[in-house]
């Protein structure tokens, strides 16, 4: 498998990437004004436009049958969310025109203890974005077997075709594949902890998440990009799935940890 690691700024890296030739782009970017002391990060007053710049070259470089997409959570300030987050995905539909296509919720372990006003936080979102409808899925490829009572259910009265555009399809006929898709609510646990070799970098997500996408919206043979790579969980991830993988990381330190890990993938 073809890999292509940078060390260095991912907005005047990608510039060496030509247009369309990515077929997807899997990342988790610095958060807002978190864990400064790890790396840059932005206030969350101009995140927006400081990643409008990197999503300007995503939309250059990836395929039009491509998909983006982009793990990130709002953290809390004075006791409420901050919307950055929102007014993000908003205006990556706005004002560059990708299509806002899903929103994946991915369930994980809740951290421990109790909290003034809210609960344990226990999910992330991930956005994805595409640039046509006819993009890249291979929904079989993370499907599983069925159980007795889907299989039960599959037999019940067609609903017919939902008129909202969703490509919800109800039940228009009787589906005999014993394989059960999933939902857009997923679950993984996160693996980070003070054995692993991620707990060098701050903000990991787990390998199978990003194997979850890359079988689900790429073909074996297909090009990767995490721009903001870290300790280079995507590019293990698609490694292991006989993907092309391009990583991109400013931290010298993450680069090297990355550099090794996919190396031994």
């Amino acid at each position: 498998m073809d890999v292509n690691l940078m060390q260095g700024d991912c907005l005047e890296r990608m510039k060496e990437i030509e247009d369309d030739s990515v077929d997807m782009i899997l990342t988790s970017p610095p958060y807002a004004n978190q864990r400064k002391n790890c790396y840059e990060g932005k206030h969350e007053s101009e995140y927006v436009d400081w990643f409008l710049d990197f999503a300007k070259e995503f939309k250059r470089i990836l395929k039009p049958s491509g998909s983006f997409f982009l793990n990130i959570k709002p953290h809390c300030v004075k006791g409420e969310r901050a919307l950055y987050v929102m007014k993000l995905v908003i205006a990556i539909k706005e004002q560059l025109g990708f299509r806002y296509t899903d929103e994946f919720s991915w369930t994980k372990l809740g951290v421990c203890g109790k909290f003034n006003g809210r609960f344990k936080n226990a999910f992330e979102p991930v956005h994805h974005f595409t640039l046509e409808k006819g993009f890249t899925h291979n929904p079989y490829a993370v499907a599983k077997e069925a159980t007795d009572e889907s299989k039960a259910r599959y037999k019940r009265k067609a609903c017919g075709e939902s008129k909202n555009g969703s490509g919800f399809a109800g039940m228009r006929k009787e589906i005999k594949s014993n394989l059960a898709l999933p939902s857009n609510h997923i679950h993984f646990v996160q693996k980070s902890n003070q054995h692993t070799k991620q707990s060098k970098h701050p903000a990991v997500y787990p390998v199978e998440l990003c194997e979850f996408f890359i079988k689900a919206f790429s073909d074996e043979g297909d090009i990767v990009l995490d721009p903001f790579m870290g300790s280079g969980t995507t590019g293990v991830a698609a490694k292991n799935l006989n993907r092309k993988f391009i990583g991109i990381e400013l931290d010298e330190d993450y680069f090297d940890i990355a550099k090794k890990r996919i190396e031994a993938a």
